[in-house]
């Protein structure tokens, strides 16, 4: 894990992934059932009254897409650089 990333403890988990927010434009995306079954457990067994598995999952990716920001930009600017040479 890169240093500038912060670890969180099981409070900082929480308040950071299993609050209840509204998400307001909504798109379906299909994940594998397995991960379907561990992410409805722990949005139903220790999230906040009110979360919703799409919420979290929102959650988690923008946190994940934040976080490897820089390399998802340096593998965009790679394969730009292959389209036209």
């Amino acid at each position: 894990m890169n240093n500038q990333k912060e670890v969180l403890n099981a409070a900082g988990y929480e308040a950071q992934f299993l609050q209840s927010k509204d998400v307001k434009t909504r798109q379906c995306v299909y994940i594998g059932r397995g991960t379907q079954e561990t992410i409805s457990d722990i949005v139903r067994l220790v999230g906040q009254k009110g979360l919703t598995i799409g919420a979290y999952i929102d959650t988690v990716l923008q946190r994940h897409i934040q976080e490897h920001k820089d390399e998802i930009n340096e593998l965009y600017y790679k394969s730009a650089d292959k389209i036209i040479k």
